[in-house]
């Protein structure tokens, strides 16, 4: 089985991948995330992983907006502990270092290690923590050095200088499978929606949320993004438990479904946490 996942080689959606799929599992690299979810839309690739949220950066944006606009469906969640390493090349000191090269959200989730011991480094967004690992590794130069895992510094010809250095005891990040199809019931679901109302009016998702209230649905997560449809005109995520061919589930997406002008159904999915 082929899995696309955001590359190059060697980023935590490789190693989600393989927790999902197996060791043996063949992944097909793309250069975004929109990239990975479009492949599997488009019915090149069979399924995708995408990162979607992290627990100390909150949601990527990107994922949640290409899942809103893409033909795909959540078919399961996984869970990733993140250990961020400084990879720099062989040999190289960390006086030397000038410049950082990471994705976003491993920069951000090491701000604090980098303030303290490379305080004026300057710091370069990368699409993906092994894109800065393969430009490190590719320019072999000492004054430039990446983060992200430690497993890069062995594909891309690097060495670990610090490993650990992520802020937080715990650091996790959460994983979406896509595929054309989402799960089937299990027991133990959940369901995630995205959706925008039909008018902007006091008490209108108040109304929307009523509809799970009242059938004691739990919501496990809500958010709102910009549409970019429009100026002050948001989508709404929710994931809640429960699989959406399950009775009270199915209700309320039918009642959501009347008081809403778009509602997307993103997958159902064995739940974990």
């Amino acid at each position: 089985m082929r899995v696309a996942i955001l590359g190059p080689r060697g980023t935590y959606a490789e190693v989600a991948a393989r927790s999902q799929f197996g060791k043996g599992v063949k992944v097909a690299p793309y250069p975004t995330i929109t990239d990975v979810v479009e492949a599997v839309a488009g019915g090149k690739i069979p399924a995708g992983v995408v990162p979607v949220e992290s627990l100390r950066e909150g949601s990527v944006g990107e994922a949640l907006d290409a899942l809103a606009w893409s033909d795909v469906r959540v078919r399961a969640e996984v869970v990733v502990p993140i250990t961020h390493s400084l990879l720099v090349i062989p040999r190289a000191g960390t006086k030397q270092i000038t410049q950082v090269l990471s994705h976003p959200q491993a920069i951000a989730q090491c701000r604090e290690f980098l303030r303290k011991n490379l305080p004026k480094a300057e710091l370069i967004e990368m699409a993906s923590t092994a894109k800065a690992a393969e430009q490190v590794g590719k320019l072999r130069q000492p004054h430039m050095a990446a983060i992200g895992p430690h497993v890069l510094a062995e594909l891309y010809g690097l060495e670990v200088k610090r490993d650990g250095i992520q802020s937080g005891e715990v650091n996790l990040t959460r994983f979406l499978c896509v595929a054309k199809r989402d799960g089937n019931p299990t027991g133990c679901d959940k369901t995630s929606i995205v959706f925008y109302t039909a008018e902007d009016r006091p008490g209108i998702l108040h109304e929307i949320l009523g509809e799970f209230a009242s059938r004691g649905i739990n919501l496990t997560k809500i958010e709102s993004r910009p549409s970019k449809k429009a100026l002050g005109d948001y989508l709404f995520f929710i994931d809640f438990e429960g699989h959406r061919e399950d009775v009270r589930p199915r209700e309320a997406l039918e009642a959501v479904r009347g008081k809403t002008a778009m509602l997307k159904i993103l997958g159902s999915y064995p739940k974990i946490f």
